[in-house]
């Protein structure tokens, strides 16, 4: 072979002048159009390459990248709000949906996930323990496992649904029961009375009108059920509801009325006397000067109410006395004459304030031989 010959192995190592320029991918992170498919023929149309993560931008939906496609805006990150579209829909047609705000954040959310225009906005709960009222019976069953549902009042505010007489009464609990263990008192599901114990009161609570079930527990320990009862409640009533020993050793619960005087005489109040001492007794109240208020007032009764003339009082309770030719003062007045009847041997005294206007009830509770003794307690109506 000459030395001029070129020497090959069949192909030529031959670069043909016809053939088209690849244009090279850039590298990774560098812009540029990339040809779909590594077609470098001259008659593909380029790709617009899609920006990094977080660099926004057009993104065209089903990698269709024909120029006759409409962009999608794109969807903010995580927590910084924006519209989003319903349904995936991205056209420019779709209504936009008010973000709901983060946990906490307060306000309207929309009931049933229902976003559109029309629909009402609800008015989101409090937090436990914020304010609101709370209607008696929404709580748990009368408690036997130690959680306590407290009975709110009811304010008076314009988002307040307001509390109408005609549908509710209200109603109040008295301890007299002698026993030295505190009791819980509920009404159906809705604590009214909490660690109770003698001589103490709850002040008015709301009931509805109607027939309601009221429970009387231990406040510790077992927390059997000492005593259950129905009761009828009226709407626009007061009523005073009175645990008392009973004559077998158990306990009982005296419904009390009070509804006291109306139109009264200026300068004059109402007062009445109570008996829920014990089994078998009975008592005069009288005044200072051996004048008689009300006698012979059995146990669990319970007097009407008598006009007083405004002012301080000083009573007396004694055993009833059995003459028949002592009355009773038909007016409660300071001075009054005495009528004949004299204090002897006083079991307890006690003064009272009247104001004008108001109504007063004095309940005498308790016994000689217990560790609580005998008093009275004194409240308005």
């Amino acid at each position: 072979m000459a030395e001029n010959d070129t020497h090959y192995n069949g192909t030529p190592n031959i670069i043909s002048m016809q053939a088209e320029p690849v244009i090279p991918l850039p590298n990774p992170g560098e812009g540029g159009p990339v040809y779909p498919g590594n077609d470098n023929s001259g008659n593909v149309e380029p790709v617009i390459p899609l920006p990094n993560p977080g660099e926004g931008g057009p993104v065209y939906p089903g990698n269709d990248n024909s120029g006759n496609v409409e962009p999608v805006i794109p969807l903010p990150n995580p927590g910084e709000g924006g519209p989003v579209y319903p349904g995936n829909d991205n056209f420019p047609g779709a209504e936009p949906i008010i973000p709901l705000p983060n946990p906490g954040e307060g306000g309207p959310v929309y009931p049933g996930n229902d976003n559109t225009s029309g629909a009402e906005p609800v008015i989101p709960l409090p937090n436990p323990g914020e304010g609101g009222p709370v209607y008696p019976g929404n709580g748990p069953s009368c408690p036997g496992n130690g959680n306590i549902t407290w009975l709110p009042s009811f304010p008076s505010c314009p988002s307040c649904p307001p509390i109408s007489s005609h549908q509710f009464g209200q109603v109040r609990f008295l301890n007299a029961s002698t026993n030295s263990f505190a009791v819980n008192i509920c009404i159906d599901s809705t604590n009214y009375a909490v660690n109770s114990h003698f001589g103490t009161i709850t002040g008015y609570d709301w009931i509805s009108d109607g027939f309601h079930t009221v429970t009387v527990r231990r406040a510790t320990g077992m927390r059997n059920i000492l005593l259950q009862q129905n009761f009828p409640f009226v709407a626009n009533q007061k009523v005073t509801m009175v645990l008392t020993d009973s004559a077998s050793g158990g306990l009982e619960m005296i419904r009390v009325v009070d509804t006291g005087c109306t139109n009264l005489p200026a300068g004059s109040g109402c007062y009445r006397f109570a008996n829920m001492a014990y089994s078998g007794s009975t008592f005069d109240l009288m005044m200072s000067g051996g004048e008689t208020v009300f006698r012979g007032v059995g146990f669990q009764n319970v007097t009407t109410y008598k006009q007083a003339v405004a002012g301080s009082y000083q009573f007396y309770v004694t055993d009833s006395n059995n003459f028949t030719f002592i009355r009773e003062l038909p007016i409660i007045v300071i001075g009054a004459v005495a009528t004949g009847s004299s204090i002897q041997q006083p079991l307890v005294s006690f003064s009272v304030n009247i104001s004008a206007g108001r109504n007063y009830t004095s309940y005498v509770i308790g016994n000689t031989w217990s560790s609580g003794g005998m008093r009275v307690l004194t409240v308005e109506d």
